[in-house]
C-alpha cells in the first residue's frame, strides 16, 4: 500500500513537472495553454502572465488568477486589449476598477469594460470628478442610476455635456422643469424641455425661453391650435414660426393666419401646410 501511495505521488510530481515544462518551454502556443488550463500555482500563472510572447497564453493565464493586485497591474500594463479585459473580468472591488479606469484614459474600451462592472454610485460620482476624457465621462455617468447623484451632477457639473448625460436619466418632474428654466445652456434646457410632461411648463417653454432653439423642442411637443396660432403671430424667429405651422392639423386656423400675415416666408409655409392637409 505504500508503495502504490508513492508511486502515486511520484507520478503527479512527475506529470506537474511535465506541465511547468510545457508552460514555460513548449514552441506550441497551444501547447503553453492547454498546460496552463491544470495548473492552478498562483506564482506561476503570475510569472506567464506577465512573461509569455503570446497573447492568448497570457490571457489564458490571467483568466486563472486570482490575487487582485496581479490582476490590475495586467490590466494597467499588458501590451495586448484581450489579456487586459480578461484581468478587468476578474476583478471585483469598485475602486480597483475605479482606479483602472482613471489610468487607462487612453483604452475607452477597457474603461468602458471597468465601468460596467461598477456597481457602487459613489464610487461612479468620483470618478465623474476626476475623469478628463469626454467619452469615458458619459459611460461613467450613464452607468450611475441613483437619482440623487445624477440631479446633483444635472445641476451643478461645469460641463453642460455632462448635465445632459445625467439630465436624460433624470425622471422626476419637478426637476426636470427646474432644469428647463434655470440652467444657464440651452442645449441643456431644450433636452430638459423635450422630456417634459407638464404641458404649462411647455408653453411656457415656448413663449419664453431666450433660445430658439429651446422654444423649437417645446413647440414640437404642443398639439393645441391656439396656442401654436399664437407662436406663429408672436415668435421673433422664423424657424419656430415653421415649426409651429408645421404642427397645426386645423385648415380654418391656417387660412385665419393666412389673412393675417404678410411675411412672405411664412404665408408660403401657411400655403404648403394647407396643401399637405
Amino acid at each position: 500500500m505504500e508503495n502504490e501511495k508513492s508511486t502515486s505521488g511520484e507520478s503527479t510530481e512527475k506529470n506537474t513537472a511535465e506541465l511547468i515544462d510545457k508552460v514555460f518551454n513548449a514552441v506550441d502556443y497551444y501547447d503553453r495553454v492547454d498546460a496552463l488550463k491544470e495548473i492552478d500555482d498562483q506564482e506561476i500563472l503570475r510569472k506567464v502572465a506577465a512573461n509569455d510572447p503570446d497573447y492568448y497564453v497570457r490571457q489564458t493565464a490571467t483568466e486563472r488568477i486570482n490575487d487582485p493586485e496581479v490582476l490590475m497591474q495586467i490590466a494597467l500594463n499588458d501590451s495586448d486589449y484581450y489579456v487586459r479585459v480578461a484581468a478587468v473580468k476578474k476583478i471585483t472591488d469598485a475602486r480597483t476598477l475605479a482606479h483602472i479606469v482613471l489610468k487607462s484614459q487612453e483604452d475607452y474600451y477597457i474603461c468602458k469594460d471597468a465601468l460596467a462592472k461598477i456597481n457602487d454610485d459613489t464610487v461612479l460620482f468620483d470618478l465623474v470628478k476626476e475623469i478628463t476624457d469626454r467619452d469615458i465621462m458619459k459611460s461613467a455617468v450613464e452607468s450611475i442610476s441613483n437619482q440623487e447623484i445624477l440631479t446633483h451632477i444635472a445641476r451643478t457639473h461645469e460641463d453642460f455635456y455632462v448635465r445632459s448625460d445625467a439630465l436624460k436619466k433624470i425622471f422626476d418632474e419637478s426637476i426636470l422643469i427646474e432644469i428647463a428654466r434655470n440652467d444657464d445652456d440651452y442645449y441643456v434646457r431644450a433636452l430638459a424641455t423635450e422630456r417634459l410632461q407638464d404641458m404649462d411648463v411647455i408653453r411656457h417653454m415656448a413663449f419664453n425661453d431666450p433660445d430658439y432653439y429651446v422654444r423649437n423642442k417645446a413647440v414640437e411637443k404642443i398639439e393645441d391650435a391656439g396656442t401654436l396660432m399664437e407662436i406663429v403671430r408672436k415668435d421673433a424667429d422664423f424657424e419656430v414660426r415653421k415649426k409651429a405651422i408645421s404642427r397645426i392639423n386645423d385648415k380654418g386656423t391656417l387660412q385665419e393666419l393666412l389673412n393675417e400675415i404678410d411675411d412672405h416666408y411664412i404665408v408660403r409655409k401657411i400655403n404648403n401646410r394647407l396643401a399637405e392637409l
